[in-house]
Parts: structure tokens; C-alpha cells; sequence
């Protein structure tokens, strides 16, 4: 049996997918940034989860969002299908445009966490030396400068029929755990970190003489290659279910993801020997979705972000903890 997910309502998660054989098939070009803009906005549109940042690089493509309804899985399942359907409509690709397995789901636990993961997120073409600003990057991205400005997106003009919706509005967030400050001031100082960020890198780079590829160079490759240390790879990465700056709170997500896989394993063993009315444990989810099954009610210490929120000096975090189960 496959290890089951466990998603808890009002989550906030990074998630990344990654292209078939690392191929830059979702390179920048307006075909995809459409594609992006119009499939981001109708999954969240249908699952109700609210995107704070996301970067599509060549071949891979990242999404930092808040999960009020425990529903990120229907919101990745829709999106990387239609993105899957239209590019390989558009660029004449027979193969399956995403690799093997399911979407990597990193649940982050505290303000210092997100702030480290959400710069990862907008920082990679920088830190892949393709761009010198992540603000120059040519693919579809949302940067704190976008949050709270609704964007009108429309049905992009290849391959999606009359009957899919000819448009939505798109309203990025601005993240949990900021309200001591005004929506300025926490886009302001995201801003300043990233700048920070990029300068460092900049300065890396320098000393080992290393120039940036450039936007003209990022848009004439070809999208069936790949990088050529990525055909040396072997092997998948292990991805941490959780991480956080402050030990205790990834030792209670822990302790509740090994408390949740031992009960999940001893019910559905009860269920599938017929004894219906057992009670599955909280953050239960294909189950759930695909079965009439009863699910215990979420605990209300649950650990989170928003629920666990610690205020902390404005230089930020500069390591987190993590915990791959």
C-alpha cells in the first residue's frame, strides 16, 4: 500500500512537480505562461486553496499556497493535467509531460520556514544563473508585488474549447502571519529580502567568474533537451512531509504524522474486512474523496503556520529544520 497523504485544513505548503526526464517542456513562451496563468487560477478557483508565490521554471515548477479546505490535492491534480494537456497539444509532445510519481508536498510550520521557502521559490532561475533579477525571469511567476491585485485572466486561444470558462479572476495572497504589518510594509520587506538575496548570489557568482545565461538565451532552448547534469542523475530525492525553525513544532507535526499512519493502517484494515463504520483519523484524504468513509474532526491545536505563529526580529530566519517521515 502506498504511504497516504494526510492533509489538515489551513495548511500551508510548498509544492514542486517536476517534467518527464527533467526536459525543459515548460520552458517560457507565451503558450505556457497562458497555459499557467489560466490553469493556476481555474484549480484554485475549484478547490479554494490561495496561492502566495509561484515560479515555472524550464523543467520544473513550484507553488507556495494556503490549503483552507484540505483540498491541494484536487488543486494539483486538475492544474498539472491541464497544463499536461495543453502544452503537449501546443508543442506536438506524445509522452507524458511530468515524471514519474506524484507532486512533492512540503507542509510548513512557522513565519521563518515560509520566508526561506518562499524566497527558494522565487530566487530559483537567479540561483540556476539564468537571470540576474527573479524579476526578469520570462515565465509565469506571482511575487509579493502581485498579492492582493486581482488578475483578470483570460482562456488562452489554442487548444481550450468554447466550453471551458473564458475567464477568471486571479487573486494572489499575501501569506499568513503577517498582520502586524500592512500589506505594504510585508511586501516591502519580502522585497528587500529578495534584493538581499539576489546581491549575495551576484557576489557568489563573481568570485568564481560565472556570468548569467540571459532571457535571449532562456528562450531558444529547445524543449525536448535537458540539462546535461540531470541525465547524470539517478535516484529521486527524498522531500521532507514537513519543516520549521522552531524544533517543537516539527516535533508535534511528527508525532501526529506517525500517530496518523498507524491509525490510517489499522482502520482501513478493519474497513476492508467489511466493518464500515469505522472512523478514519483526521487528514484522511483519497479515502475520504472516494469512499463514503467517516473521518475523526481536526484537532484545534493542530500545528501550522497560522495557528503557531511566533513573532520574531525582522532579519529573519536563515536555516530551518526539516522532517522527511
Amino acid at each position: 500500500m502506498t504511504r497516504p497523504r494526510r492533509h489538515v485544513e489551513g495548511q500551508v505548503a510548498a509544492l514542486t512537480r517536476r517534467t518527464a526526464g527533467g526536459r525543459f517542456l515548460t520552458r517560457p513562451d507565451a503558450n505556457i505562461n497562458a497555459i499557467a496563468a489560466y490553469e493556476f487560477a481555474r484549480a484554485a478557483d475549484r478547490s479554494g486553496v490561495v496561492v502566495h508565490g509561484t515560479m515555472v521554471m524550464s523543467n520544473h515548477l513550484h507553488i507556495v499556497l494556503t490549503d483552507p479546505q484540505a483540498r491541494r490535492s484536487e488543486f494539483m491534480r486538475d492544474a498539472m493535467a491541464g497544463f499536461s494537456r495543453a502544452r503537449k497539444d501546443c508543442i506536438g509532445f506524445d509522452g507524458s509531460l511530468w515524471d514519474n510519481g506524484s507532486y512533492c508536498d512540503t507542509v510548513l510550520l512557522d513565519r521563518e520556514v515560509f520566508e526561506i521557502q518562499l524566497l527558494y521559490v522565487l530566487l530559483n532561475p537567479v540561483k540556476a544563473g539564468l537571470v540576474r533579477r527573479a524579476k526578469d525571469w520570462p515565465g509565469f511567476k506571482i511575487m509579493p508585488s502581485d498579492w492582493e491585485k486581482p488578475m483578470q485572466v483570460q482562456r488562452p486561444d489554442s487548444y481550450y474549447g468554447d466550453d471551458q470558462p473564458e475567464s477568471f479572476e486571479f487573486i494572489p495572497r499575501r501569506p499568513p502571519g503577517y498582520d502586524d504589518m500592512s500589506l505594504e510594509e510585508v511586501v516591502a520587506y519580502f522585497e528587500k529580502r529578495l534584493r538581499e538575496e539576489e546581491n549575495e548570489i551576484h557576489r557568489q557568482r563573481k568570485k568564481k567568474r560565472r556570468r548569467f545565461l540571459g532571457i535571449k538565451a532562456v528562450l531558444a532552448t529547445n524543449p525536448f533537451d535537458c540539462a546535461k547534469d540531470l541525465r547524470r542523475k539517478k535516484g529521486r530525492q527524498s522531500v521532507p512531509r514537513y519543516a520549521a525553525f522552531h524544533p517543537e513544532l516539527l516535533e508535534q507535526a511528527v508525532s501526529r504524522e506517525r500517530a496518523f499512519q498507524s491509525a490510517y493502517v489499522r482502520v482501513r484494515k478493519r474497513w476492508i474486512a467489511g466493518k464500515k463504520r469505522c472512523v478514519f483519523p483526521c487528514g484522511t484524504l483519497w479515502l475520504r474523496r472516494n469512499s463514503p468513509v467517516k473521518c475523526r474532526e481536526g484537532d484545534p491545536n493542530e500545528a501550522g503556520l497560522a495557528a503557531n505563529y511566533v513573532p520574531h526580529s525582522p532579519t529573519g530566519a536563515r536555516r530551518s529544520r526539516r522532517m522527511s517521515l
